[in-house]
This record gives structure tokens, C-alpha cells and sequence, in this order.
């Protein structure tokens, strides 16, 4: 052994042992854990201990306050009352007919005056009040609009129908009419138009009677007066009375008993 080396008994051998169980004693995971309880702990704490603002603490103890829905024994006006015979759950009055509660604080955290928040409500609710108003109006004007487009969808299908069977009626009455020898229409719609164009084309040709014409134009201004509907009720009438013919029954009946027995009515809805 060389005199440069230290022996293992002496001093600087077991300081650096030491050395070394002082570090492993330092990396221990629980002593780790404990330091950071310790150090959460402690900003806990002084975390607590820090002032608070005035206006929070307000806030705190103002809602606070408010929470308590009813008086306790820490109230001096509660306290009183106690005194004279009131107990907790009572009501006021001579009666029982009071409060039983305390009349509820209305905050008041702005800087306008005093009113201003209810004359803002108020606005708010008229103008609440106004759009359901509005709202309510809107939907009357669209089930007003939907009814009248249904009813003139209707009215233009029954138009539609009503024009199907005049046509037809004008035609079975200008043929039964004929038959009948017949050579002018009781009313100028109970024949067809164009029939009744091409005989006045020939009426033209063969004589050219100028009054004739105008008779023949005041009956058709007449005609236009009418509407669709009113022709075909009246040449059905005089179909069924004076030919006893039904154009829905399509058949010519053999009398009014057998008409008013066997044909449903004088309608087309009567035939559904």
C-alpha cells in the first residue's frame, strides 16, 4: 500500500460514506411526498392569511345575510318579539293574518335613482307584452291567409266542375230540345256557344237583320250576369221539369214519381 492512499479506518473514508447515506436518504420518495404536503400546506396557510378586498368581503357577507330566509335568535327585533310571546313560525297581526316571514330586501347594486329599475321593467315587459301581441297578430294574418287560399282553391275547383257539368247540360238540352222540334233555346246558356254561333253565322247570311243583333247582344250581357254555378242550378231545373232528366243519373226519367224516387237530388254533391 502506497503512503498516498487513505486508510479505510480513517476520517475521509467515513465522511464519505456518510455523504452517500445522506443522499440516499434525500431521494427517498416518502420524504419527497412529506416535503410537498408541507409545502401545499404552507401556501395554504398563508394564502388564508392574505386581506381580502373590502368589496369582496361585502359581497360575502352581504350574501350571506341574504340567505337566511328567516330570523334566529342572533336578531335583535327577534329577540323583542320573543318577549311579548312570539314564537318561531308565527304570523303577525291580532288576526294571524301577517307576515310570517320578513319583508325580502330589494338590492340595489346601480348608481341611478331610485325608480329607475322598475320603470325599466316595466318597459321590458310592455315591450314583451307588444311583440306577443304582434306575435299573436302575425299568426291570426296566416291562418286568415292559409283559409283563403284553401277556400279559393275550392271555389276554383268548383268552378272547374260546375263548368264540366253545364257544358254537358247545354248539350243533352240543345239535343232533347231538337228533338222536340224545338229551334230556339229558353235561355241563350241552356245551348252550347258554339251552336249558337254557328246558327247566328247563318242567320247573318240569310238575312241581315240589324235589330235581331242587338236583341241577340242584350241577351248575352244578360248571360254574362250569371255565374257559373247559377246557370247550371237553373237548366237543371228545367231538365228535370220539363224533360225529367238528370245529367249525374245520365237518364231520362219515366215520371216525377220515379225522378223524386230513384235520383238523389238536383246536385252534383247530392250524386257523391
Amino acid at each position: 500500500m502506497s503512503d498516498e492512499d487513505d486508510d479505510y479506518m480513517s476520517d475521509a473514508i467515513l465522511q464519505q460514506c456518510n455523504e452517500k447515506v445522506d443522499k440516499k436518504i434525500k431521494l427517498n420518495p416518502n420524504n419527497i411526498t412529506k416535503k410537498y404536503e408541507q409545502e401545499k400546506k404552507r401556501k395554504e396557510l398563508k394564502q388564508k392569511n392574505v386581506m381580502k378586498p373590502k368589496k369582496v368581503l361585502e359581497k360575502e357577507k352581504r350574501e350571506e345575510m341574504l340567505a337566511k330566509s328567516s330570523l334566529t335568535t342572533d336578531n335583535k327585533g327577534f329577540n323583542l318579539l320573543q318577549k311579548m310571546g312570539f314564537k318561531q313560525g308565527m304570523v303577525l297581526g291580532k288576526h294571524g293574518t301577517g307576515r310570517a316571514e320578513p319583508v325580502p330586501i330589494n338590492l340595489k347594486l346601480g348608481r341611478g335613482g331610485l325608480g329607475q329599475e322598475e320603470d325599466k321593467k316595466r318597459k321590458q315587459n310592455e315591450k314583451v307584452a307588444r311583440w306577443a301581441e304582434l306575435n299573436i297578430k302575425r299568426q291570426k294574418l296566416e291562418k286568415k291567409s292559409q283559409e283563403s287560399f284553401v277556400q279559393n282553391l275550392r271555389q276554383k275547383y268548383s268552378n272547374q266542375e260546375g263548368e264540366r257539368d253545364l257544358r254537358k247540360s247545354q248539350k243533352v238540352c240543345e239535343q232533347l230540345d231538337s228533338e222536340q222540334g224545338i229551334t230556339e233555346p229558353s235561355e241563350v246558356f241552356f245551348w252550347p256557344r258554339e251552336f249558337l254561333q254557328r246558327k247566328k253565322t247563318k242567320r247573318k247570311i240569310e238575312d241581315e237583320n240589324h235589330e235581331e243583333e242587338e236583341e241577340e247582344e242584350e241577351e248575352e250581357e244578360e248571360e254574362d250576369n250569371l255565374t257559373v254555378n247559377e246557370k247550371l242550378e237553373i237548366l237543371t231545373l228545367y231538365l228535370r221539369n220539363k224533360y225529367l232528366y238528370c245529367i249525374w243519373c245520365a237518364t231520362s226519367f219515366n215520371d216525377v214519381e220515379d225522378l223524386s224516387s230513384n235520383c238523389p237530388g238536383n246536385t252534383a254533391d247530392d250524386h257523391d
